[in-house]
């Protein structure tokens, strides 16, 4: 083995630690889903109106599929909210059974940082794989912070929307779901299990809690932007930022958390993250009820990359383990 690449090796296995889950019985509340319908929208699913081969190779297709999206009423008015659905599904080569389905939710405005390689580690092992791309959300310094509530709950409408659709592809075995997020989508992903009897398992990468605390904390540039000009339209500090995320934001992972089986959890914690800041990912695990846990003590985005295949493999062997092989 060239030296390099055992150097490589042993800081990589330096860098990771294991966290078993807590040994304390911890019963989840019932999905959101089952109780409420504050995360549904009426109507059929509607049939898509995009059907669009996007790759076909030996072992594997894509297709990309736009879906119109079922509003209600009162969030209409929300922009962006009629945007059709995309939804990129990714099928091993021949598709000859029916197979469990990994839905991947992005980072933050940025679908194509590693979700097709992900996703193509995921077919390899004979998963089908669908990347959910979030809509553009409108920003409005005078009114954002209010209406993040309403972003975040039509967001978590439109996952469970492709989902819906998902089901109904005879490929896809709907009683066998699991859900991969990083950053930003690990956050969504979490919610979206929290609400959804459908996903039996998750595996969520550098995802924190609070919202509030993650907006406010970050210091990803986008975020620093936002909250100054947010300051400067309407003489707030981050801290009065803070106050009102904390008032008005219902649809966040850290109060949903109690929805969530801990054991059908994998999550993967930055121990020197300050993109989502590692505080605010280990108040997510604890709401969490303390679920296993990879820790790796990097940053957020060195974290990703230089992990990836570390990443991939332990999440197709824990969705495996809960999914069943494909």
């Amino acid at each position: 083995m060239p030296r390099a690449l055992a150097v490589l090796l042993l800081l990589l296995t330096v860098a990771c630690s294991h966290r078993p889950p807590a040994s304390e019985p911890r019963p989840a509340l019932p999905r959101l889903a089952e109780t409420s319908s504050h995360y549904d929208a009426p109507g059929r699913p509607p049939r898509p109106t995009v059907v669009e081969p996007l790759a076909r190779r030996a072992n594997t297709e894509w297709w990309r599929l736009e879906v119109p999206p079922r509003v209600p009423a009162e969030l209409a008015h929300v922009p962006h909210a009629q945007d059709p659905i995309e939804i990129l599904v990714g099928l091993p080569r021949p598709a000859g059974r029916r197979l469990p389905l990994v839905l991947l939710l992005p980072i933050l405005n940025n679908t194509n940082l590693l979700m097709p390689e992900f996703g193509s580690g995921f077919i390899r092992q004979g998963y089908a794989v669908a990347i959910l791309p979030r809509k553009d959300v409108g920003f409005d310094p005078e009114r954002s912070v209010e209406a993040a509530e309403e972003e975040l709950r039509l967001l978590l409408m439109r996952e469970r929307q492709a989902l819906d659709l998902l089901a109904t592809d005879p490929r896809i075995d709907a009683n066998r779901v699991g859900v991969f997020g990083v950053s930003a989508g690990a956050m969504l992903g979490i919610s979206l299990m929290a609400v959804d009897p459908r996903i039996r398992a998750g595996v969520f990468v550098f995802a924190g809690g609070p919202l509030s605390d993650v907006m406010v904390d970050s210091s990803e540039g986008r975020v620093q932007d936002g909250l100054a000009e947010i300051r400067a339209a309407r003489g707030w500090t981050n801290e009065d930022i803070r106050r009102v995320l904390r008032q008005t934001v219902r649809t966040d992972p850290f109060h949903l958390a109690a929805h969530v089986p801990r054991d059908d959890v994998l999550l993967f914690v930055a121990t020197k993250d300050d993109s989502v800041p590692t505080a605010a990912q280990q108040a997510l695990r604890a709401a969490l009820g303390q679920p296993e846990t990879r820790e790796i003590h990097t940053g957020h985005y060195l974290g990703v990359g230089l992990f990836f295949p570390h990443l991939l493999g332990e999440a197709r062997d824990f969705l495996g383990r809960r999914l069943g092989s494909p």
